[in-house]
């Protein structure tokens, strides 16, 4: 009788372990490391729901020089930051201690990762690293925000 007990208790106990691992959302610290004007008077990323992933100095090129330089079937073709402009902040990072988040006109209200959300919101499956789903506040801003998390391989931004 006792040992029925206690298989019982071990599963109901393991199962609510497996559940609140599943749904229990875990939060990821972050902090404003910049705010930055935009790029030009015309510039307007509103409407894009997601926010870039920066692991090293490359990517923060690529997102906020060369990607605009790269879109051709665009018309009026966007206008990124200068290149000394992103150099400057560069060298102001610390990219061997912090990732960075950059989000366009949006502030972050809170960032957050599970299984869960992770089925829900994100459509890049293929990709094992464990994509940040934010939360943003309500408020739209003639600015663009860099944020700093610590350093972590297993993360990325949330998919298409």
């Amino acid at each position: 009788m006792k040992k029925i007990f206690y298989c019982v208790v071990l599963i109901v106990v393991s199962s609510i372990v497996a559940v609140t691992y599943y749904y229990y959302p875990r939060t990821v610290s972050f902090e404003l490391a910049k705010e930055i004007p935009l790029p030009n008077e015309t510039f307007d990323r509103r409407d894009y729901i997601g926010f870039q992933y920066v692991e090293n100095e490359f990517w923060l090129f690529f997102y906020l020089v060369d990607y605009y330089e790269t879109r051709p079937n665009v018309n009026p073709k966007p206008k990124g930051y200068d290149r000394a402009f992103v150099q400057q902040l560069a060298e102001d990072f610390d990219f061997e201690n912090y990732d960075y988040l950059i989000t366009y006109q949006k502030t972050l209200s809170k960032l957050q990762y599970s299984p869960y959300l992770t089925k829900e919101k994100d459509d890049l499956y293929f990709d094992k690293r464990t994509p940040l789903i934010p939360t943003w506040n309500k408020a739209e801003t003639d600015k663009v925000y860099i944020y700093r998390i610590k350093k972590n391989d297993h993360f990325r931004a949330f998919g298409p």
